[in-house]
């Protein structure tokens, strides 16, 4: 059984049936996880673009911005709408949650390794770090809970999972 499917929430599921079988599944259930993907991408490109200006001293782009947020919120929202689902259910256990937190640790290492060497000054060419792209990582994992609890909330008014 995949680890990543127990008891998972609906969009992780959907994600995952995508990569497994993308012939198998409706367009309709391709457009609702893209539009959720970029939707939770459009609120960490708004986190990334600050940060970048004030800790590295340069600006980037909205679109480059916005390029940057999508692994991000790819990797980060379906994980943190299970755990957090799991959460405000009051059904949170570790010995069934502990393959999803590795999950979340190791995508935070990936995408610190995307941001220390992917994005570069433009004045010195050179990237801006590991300690930076620390930075931008876990603020994308905390936006990433915000985006997560906003869908729950919706989901929980009108079903859109």
């Amino acid at each position: 059984m995949n680890p990543l499917a127990y008891k998972a929430h609906p969009l992780l599921l959907q994600m995952i049936s995508l990569l497994e079988n993308p012939s198998e599944n409706e367009p309709v259930v391709f457009l609702k996880v893209a539009a959720i993907i970029l939707f939770a991408a459009t609120l960490n490109a708004a986190g990334i673009r600050p940060l970048i200006q004030r800790g590295e001293e340069f600006t980037i782009t909205p679109l480059k911005a916005y390029l940057l947020a999508l692994p991000a919120s790819l990797l980060y929202t379906p994980i943190m709408l299970t755990l957090l689902q799991d959460i405000v259910h009051q059904a949170f256990q570790i010995q069934d949650r502990w393959f999803l937190l590795f999950a979340l640790l190791i995508c935070s290492q990936i995408l610190t390794a995307l941001y220390a060497f992917g994005i570069r000054n433009p004045r010195t060419r050179n990237p801006i770090g590991i300690d930076s792209g620390l930075g931008i990582s876990l603020l994308t994992l905390l936006i990433s809970m915000g985006v997560s609890l906003i869908l729950l909330g919706i989901s929980a008014i009108h079903p859109i999972f």
